[in-house]
């Protein structure tokens, strides 16, 4: 009878401790990032391996605890990560890559000009990103378009290819006033090698006259 009771209580335990600790989902950017979430006296914790997972990032261990870090080689451009689909924020602009568009011609659709693209070279494919941003600051902004100064498009043998920035850009203009919460749609065009498996968008949003939106850049998956 005592084992009986001793079993019985531990099941009782083991059910409170289970009632105690109850898991939930995390969701991220509309996907399911953690199904280990556990609550306790009103807060939330997510192992930190999921939120790794969900952010792209690395985790590193020192002697001071954890760091979560980008992930990737030394020498790339880092910044805010995700992938096709994916609405992206750095603290100034929302940034979302729409789709891709890949082959031998495409006829803009942003630029009010319905110009008729072809590749620069037999050996080249063109390769169009529709892209969104969105103002998220306080006060009108004029976004520089199709972008700043570090924008490129990477394959997976590290190379790397330039945006097309002369006439026949798929932008509706070279900057865009944009009222807080405006968004402007555009197309960042690209010429690039037809074997190419794409890679990454690396983008930079550049507002005018405001400082902080170009030192944190977005990395966009494209496989």
């Amino acid at each position: 009878m005592k084992r009986v009771l001793i079993l019985l209580g531990s099941l009782a335990g083991a059910a409170a401790i289970a009632g105690y600790f109850q898991s939930t989902r995390l969701s991220f950017n509309g996907q399911l990032a953690s199904t280990g979430v556990i609550e306790r006296n009103g807060v939330a914790y997510v192992p930190i391996k999921d939120i790794a997972a969900a952010m792209h990032l690395k985790i590193n261990r020192g002697a001071g605890g954890y760091e979560l870090t980008d992930s990737g080689g030394a020498n790339q451009i880092e910044g805010v990560t995700g992938k096709v689909g994916d609405v992206l924020w750095n603290g100034y602009a929302r940034f979302q890559v729409i789709k891709i568009i890949r082959g031998k011609t495409y006829t803009n659709q942003f630029s009010g000009d319905h110009q008729e693209i072809t590749p620069n070279g037999d050996d080249n494919d063109v390769v169009v990103l529709v892209c969104r941003i969105k103002n998220g600051m306080g006060q009108k902004q004029t976004c520089a378009l199709p972008g700043g100064t570090e924008v490129g498009l990477t394959d997976t043998d590290e190379h790397s290819y330039g945006p097309r920035t002369g006439l026949s850009i798929d932008c509706p203009s070279r900057g865009q006033e944009l009222l807080p919460g405006a968004a402007v749609d555009f197309a960042l065009t690209f010429d690039v090698l037809q074997t190419a498996k794409l890679k990454d968008l690396v983008y930079q949003v550049e507002f005018y006259g405001t400082a902080g939106p170009e030192k944190k850049k977005f990395r966009v998956s494209l496989q």
